[in-house]
């Protein structure tokens, strides 16, 4: 009996000393394939291809407000770490500049034709080869309005994708002389390191007493 109410008053406490700002991150891990590869000047090098997986996550911050005074639109901008995001495909990796971020999410109810959610990522880092990266995006609508119950910005991944009408992640530099368009196949909010950490504690002083 003492050791669970070690074990409690332990998890209670590293709670209470976290940092506010850590439990409202909201980290997404995407996994997404590649439908179109359009690349007129050889820029991605002939390594990204139809069929290719795209991996990575964006993060942004959950208390960030509404810039956008329209009712059921909602613009969350970012210009700072750790927000942004970070994709990888054939060797490639699209990333928000970390010494220049403009990232936006946008969260639309019911307007005009619908809901929308999505991010875009306006300042990015070139690609290895020196290629420059104009703009990262992912746009989810749904011509149904059903998928979304307002313009706040959520705590929690887009679900069910399927049935999103319109899914469409787009990688896209040197002034469009190259474009991936790919489908999001998963999206899923990772626990940040605070709540792994509190976990873990747990799970020890429980294994302790037992």
């Amino acid at each position: 009996m003492k050791n669970t109410i070690i074990s409690v008053m332990a998890i209670v406490a590293f709670g209470f000393f976290l940092p506010n700002a850590q439990a409202e991150l909201i980290i997404i891990n995407i996994t997404a394939t590649v439908d179109i590869v359009n690349d007129f000047g050889n820029y991605l090098e002939g390594k990204i291809h139809v069929g290719d997986t795209i991996t990575g996550s964006y993060t942004y911050e959950s208390t960030t407000p509404d810039s956008e005074p329209a009712l059921k639109v909602g613009d969350y901008w970012h210009y700072a770490l750790p927000a942004g995001v970070s994709l990888t495909v054939g060797g490639f990796e699209f990333r928000t500049n970390p010494s220049n971020v403009s990232f936006l999410v946008e969260v639309v109810n019911d307007y005009p034709t619908g809901d929308d959610y999505g991010y875009i990522s306006y300042n990015n880092l070139p690609l290895s080869n020196g290629t420059l990266v104009d703009y990262i995006s992912w746009h989810l609508h749904d011509t149904t309005g059903t998928a979304l119950s307002s313009d706040s910005l959520p705590a929690t991944a887009p679900k069910f994708l399927s049935q999103w009408q319109y899914n469409d992640l787009i990688l896209e530099g040197e002034h469009s002389g190259y474009g991936i368009d790919a489908t999001v196949t998963s999206a899923e909010v990772i626990p940040e390191p605070a709540t792994i950490l509190l976990f873990a504690v747990g799970t020890i002083l429980f294994r302790k007493r037992i």
